[in-house]
């Protein structure tokens, strides 16, 4: 036992191999890739959300407090993770590994808790149009986007508070692993981030529901032929950009959870669920650009103003009510 207390090294799954393999090579610049598109996308998403008078609304707030999140999570991997895996420096601190954990995690969180209330934004615009200026709020729109920022310091302590639960990103093992904090220890993984990646798993899974009643009323509406044509297209365009991500998002949670920072997992599937998230960050961004036509033509002389829900009677007439752009 003496002799295998003075062979451990704290840390030594996030330390580099020394020499890169060719396998390091290409994963490592694949996040890199990935990771730095991520960013550029993520950074144009809040430029548009800035110029554009159309998401000056609850939903444009929503998406940049998001996008900003999605942005400081890639940006750890951009200017190291993609790096070490590429360099798999052996003298490298094992506080950097887990630091890098940390920073990512805190915003990778907020935005991931961000994907169900963009969804019940959504939710809410079709479901219940005629409510929406009164729930979604300048004042309740900013004490959302907090109470998510402030959750996250609390989830992030567990991993600090509780003895032996610290993750960290491993060059050799192409993820974020569970760091061992003494010698002979045989479980290879945090409980408290096995508890965390399963009960966003289901938190997350909220979308799906939220998303299933917005298609009905989508579905509903269309069918009663209730609301104006453009309004209608608009309405069925947001949902769409939101569910395509929520789908993605969700497929790339379930591959955390399979992992689950486990430095026993085949290095291949650690290195797709890693990947498959900074893709689905991508797909995060571009959908702004590529669902909107707003953006799209954002040159041309035709403004669209508004991004406030359609609304409905129950009599079959279309009410008016104030947009949101004079947030």
């Amino acid at each position: 036992m003496d002799a295998l207390n003075e062979s451990f090294v704290f840390g030594s799954e996030v330390i580099g191999r020394g020499v890169p393999t060719t396998t390091d090579l290409y994963i490592g610049a694949t996040i890199q890739l990935l990771a730095t598109a991520a960013v550029i996308l993520g950074i144009y998403n809040v430029y548009l959300i800035k110029e554009m008078t159309i998401f000056h609304c609850a939903f444009g707030w929503f998406w940049a407090s998001r996008t900003i999140g999605e942005i400081g999570a890639n940006a750890v991997h951009m200017v190291y993770s993609g790096p070490v895996t590429m360099m798999q420096p052996s003298w490298i601190s094992s506080r950097a590994g887990i630091i890098a954990f940390t920073i990512s995690y805190f915003f990778g969180c907020h935005a991931c808790v961000m994907h169900q209330i963009i969804s019940f934004n959504r939710m809410v615009a079709v479901c219940f149009p005629l409510k929406y200026r009164f729930i979604f709020t300048k004042t309740i729109c900013k004490a959302l986007i907090a109470m998510v920022w402030v959750q996250v310091f609390f989830v992030l302590a567990l991993y600090n508070v509780i003895p032996c639960q610290q993750l960290g990103f491993s060059p050799t093992f192409y993820e974020f692993v569970f760091v061992k904090c003494e010698a002979g220890m045989e479980r290879n993984i945090s409980i408290v981030g096995t508890v965390v990646n399963r009960f966003c798993w289901f938190v997350c899974g909220s979308t799906v529901i939220f998303d299933g009643l917005t298609l009905y009323k989508i579905i509903q509406i269309k069918k009663n032929g209730l609301t104006q044509e453009k309004t209608f297209k608009r309405d069925v365009r947001f949902f769409a950009q939101t569910t395509i991500q929520n789908l993605t998002m969700m497929v790339a949670l379930t591959m955390i959870c399979l992992v689950n920072n486990s430095s026993s997992t085949a290095l291949v599937m650690n290195a797709f669920a890693l990947n498959l998230l900074l893709v689905t960050h991508v797909n995060n961004a571009l959908a702004l650009i590529l669902f909107n036509p707003e953006v799209r033509a954002r040159f041309g002389k035709k403004k669209i103003k508004s991004c406030a829900p359609s609304t409905v009677s129950a009599t079959n007439q279309a009410s008016t009510v104030r947009s949101e752009d004079d947030w």
